[in-house]
């Protein structure tokens, strides 16, 4: 890497779940912090399911550019030592497709990088896509991973078991009475809380592996998670499943509305039938997740 007395990485997704995280780790292990970004506002005000707002000491410079636009981002990597990406569809309501954003936008990154000093490119995928490779989302992730392999950059995969944000969705039903299982929810899964995944991306950035899998502590099924919230939330069990013939219709009428939202429909309602299990580099528990949510719902109800 170029001899700097601080090393600089950019963070691109630095709005997101795992973004707000990541900058936060990278800073406190003593990086300098440049985030790109197309609103400073939501930098600063906190995300869903406990996503930290960040504080101008977590940041030494913001670039506002819109990364699906190139040319709104002359100079971005001017310095950069690293450029860690998190990009991706979450629950955005702008209609673009997995292959506009995750692939594209991630593209539009690693061509930057081409003309530029930057020593390491490392970016979140997910764990297991060589079993889902039928869904846009995972051919959107896995083009941006073969385009890395063929680029020349020194480049790292994280691929997280999933995500203790997806996870809030199940508090967030118990809480309210219900919980819906698309299917019975026996597959096993360890999704990882967004500070843990962000230590690994730091440990990833840092070290020799080049692709990385992390799941949290606790392996269970997805019914068991479900029943887990109802406990924190002080509520009776009532599950109602979904069966998995009358989902994949439901993800086809969707479909036909919006692509996107067809495309998201098919990976949850897939997400349903697959385990998801990798090696337990988290440390924080469901548990401990769901009574956290548990306390922020107590102190605003």
């Amino acid at each position: 890497m170029p001899e700097h007395k601080v090393k600089r990485v950019l963070i691109a997704g630095a709005t997101g779940y795992l973004g707000k995280y990541a900058v936060k780790a990278f800073k406190e292990r003593g990086y300098w912090v440049r985030v790109l970004t197309r609103s400073k506002e939501r930098l600063f005000e906190p995300g869903p399911f406990t996503a930290p707002a960040l504080e101008a000491e977590d940041i030494d410079d913001i670039f506002v550019g819109e990364i699906a636009q190139p040319d709104t981002l002359a100079g971005l990597m001017d310095g950069i030592d690293i450029v860690y990406s998190s990009v991706g569809i979450s629950r955005q309501r702008d209609g673009l497709t997995f292959e506009q954003v995750d692939y594209q936008c991630n593209r539009n990154l690693m061509d930057l990088c081409q003309s530029s000093n930057v020593s390491r490119f490392v970016y979140v995928s997910m764990q297991g896509a060589d079993n889902i490779m039928d869904l846009a989302i995972t051919q959107a992730h896995e083009r941006v991973v073969s385009d890395l392999r063929q680029s020349g950059l020194n480049y790292r995969i994280v691929r997280p078991c999933g995500y203790f944000s997806d996870m809030g969705v199940l508090y967030d039903m118990a809480a309210k009475g219900r919980s819906f299982l698309v299917g019975p929810g026996h597959n096993k899964m360890n999704p990882i809380h967004g500070r843990d995944l962000a230590e690994v991306c730091v440990d990833t950035a840092e070290g020799d592996e080049v692709e990385v899998e992390a799941g949290g502590p606790d392996i269970m099924t997805q019914r068991e998670a479900a029943e887990l919230a109802f406990e924190v939330a002080g509520k009776p069990i009532k599950i109602t499943v979904i069966p998995m013939w009358l989902a994949r219709g439901l993800v086809k009428l969707i479909a036909l509305v919006s692509t996107q939202f067809g495309d998201l429909a098919n990976f949850i309602v897939t997400a349903g039938e697959i385990d998801g299990v990798g090696p337990k580099r988290g440390t924080t528990t469901l548990r401990h997740y769901f009574e956290s949510l548990h306390a922020a719902n107590s102190k605003n109800p």
